[in-house]
């Protein structure tokens, strides 16, 4: 790693704390790129001490798992050992590694998928879409996607240099 980047970003988040009184969002750089004007984050409380905020979206999630904390989540992983959800908190300690982005995404990100049309409340999107073929009244409903309470947007115009004092944002 380039010890003067390192100290760059030290002195920006340490600017960022100091202009705001808290510590900055952080969110990994290349999580962006799918992204144009903004993007809806939550913090990342995996064993209580990742200080990043993720994407909420599943594709997102996994990738936050795998280079941040090592978790495999391949569903054809050649690790079929259930693993133990570590995010602060939870007790759920028989989790298939292809199915722990999909758990940290509806159990502790708290994304759900309302029906507009009868107001259930659905875990996964493929259940939206099944209850949607499924019952009859709802066939034309659309989906209002909650992304729970923690989630914010982060508006990206305003990152400039990979930061933003007045979102208190800044990419790594």
């Amino acid at each position: 790693m380039n010890p003067v980047r390192s100290s760059d970003k030290s002195m920006v988040q340490d600017m960022l704390l100091e202009f705001n009184g808290v510590n900055p969002i952080l969110i990994a750089r290349d999580a962006l790129h799918e992204h144009d004007t903004e993007v809806r984050v939550h913090p990342c409380d995996w064993k209580g001490d990742c200080r990043m905020h993720i994407p909420v979206e599943l594709k997102q999630v996994s990738k936050h798992l795998k280079q941040h904390h090592g978790i495999s989540t391949s569903a054809t992983s050649g690790d079929t050992q259930k693993i133990t959800c570590l995010w602060t908190g939870c007790l759920d300690t028989h989790t298939k590694p292809g199915n722990i982005s999909r758990h940290v995404l509806t159990q502790h990100l708290g994304v759900r998928w309302i029906c507009s049309k009868c107001g259930s409340s659905l875990s996964r999107e493929d259940a939206f879409r099944r209850h949607s073929l499924e019952s009859l009244s709802c066939q034309s409903a659309e989906v209002v996607v909650d992304y729970g309470d923690e989630s914010q947007v982060i508006d990206l115009v305003y990152i400039d240099g990979g930061w933003s004092a007045s979102q208190n944002v800044m990419l790594i």
